[in-house]
């Protein structure tokens, strides 16, 4: 399927406002979890903690967006971990929210992961001359990073995402078959957290860093 084909799945089944809504949580969640570990841990401490703490809001947060879009929701706990994530199911669509290292990077494998994306197979790759199966099962990640500041920076504006992409990745998560950049997508929206002493250079320099590395 082309970039465009899979774009016309996913906003079928998850409308385009539903990910402006899930935009506004990935900033708002990376804010909340800066300011409250802040606010309540020495920093050593809220260093090792933030990372959980955003994942937290942030998953709360999907599944209220969920709520309002009157898409379904569920918490699953990984089977051979302790951990549960959230999962978001619209039609034949599934969205799950990582955190990455930098803008559009892999993701860790997780068993999770791995057996959600290998259900992309159909979806992605048909056999020659046939077509995905309708209701196929179809993968998404909403991924998002922290932002990169020098020391003086980090702690005015470290609260605000180095990054946030929706990504169909491949079977065995070693790519992505397409991506989409959410501050793309909804400048407005990106604009509407910035601060509001940064001048125009100062936002430029921001978006320029939200974007993915240049591949061959």
């Amino acid at each position: 399927m082309t970039g465009a084909e899979l774009e016309a799945i996913l906003f079928r089944h998850m409308p385009p406002k539903f990910f402006a809504r899930l935009l506004r949580a990935v900033f708002t969640a990376h804010k909340f979890a800066a300011e409250e570990c802040a606010a309540n841990f020495q920093p050593p401490e809220a260093d090792n903690i933030l990372g959980h703490y955003r994942r937290a809001k942030l998953e709360g947060f999907m599944r209220a967006t969920a709520e309002m879009e009157g898409i379904g929701s569920a918490v699953v706990r990984s089977r051979l971990s302790a951990w549960n994530h959230t999962e978001l199911r619209s039609g034949p669509v599934v969205l799950t929210a990582s955190s990455v290292q930098s803008p559009c990077d892999l993701v860790e494998e997780a068993d999770f992961r791995l057996t959600l994306a290998r259900d992309n197979q159909g979806a992605l790759w048909p056999e020659p001359g046939d077509e995905a199966a309708p209701g196929a099962p179809l993968y998404v990640l909403l991924l998002h990073s922290k932002s990169r500041w020098r020391h003086d920076d980090q702690v005015r504006y470290g609260r605000l995402p180095g990054s946030a992409y929706l990504a169909f990745p491949l079977p065995d998560l070693s790519g992505y078959a397409h991506d989409i950049s959410l501050f793309d997508m909804f400048p407005h929206v990106v604009d509407s957290f910035l601060p509001q002493e940064w001048d125009q250079e100062a936002k430029v320099r921001y978006l320029l860093n939200t974007r993915k590395a240049a591949t061959a």
